[in-house]
């Protein structure tokens, strides 16, 4: 049991991570870039997509 609860606690860091960097690189890239919101949603949800297939991976196939 501990393992699962490492690897479920290590799963929503990483993902708590990645949403308060993709939250801050919008944030930037909206009001100081004037990059549209349309176009940041779009992307964001590609890179979620992405991030979350990466992260899923790595914690599936670690050997401890």
């Amino acid at each position: 049991m501990g393992k699962l609860a490492y690897l479920a606690f290590s799963f929503f860091f990483a993902i708590g991570s990645a949403t308060l960097v993709a939250y801050t690189l919008a944030y930037t890239a909206h009001y100081y870039l004037d990059v549209p919101g349309s176009a940041i949603r779009e992307q964001a949800l590609i890179s979620a997509a992405l991030i979350f297939g990466f992260v899923t991976i790595q914690l599936l196939t670690t050997k401890d």
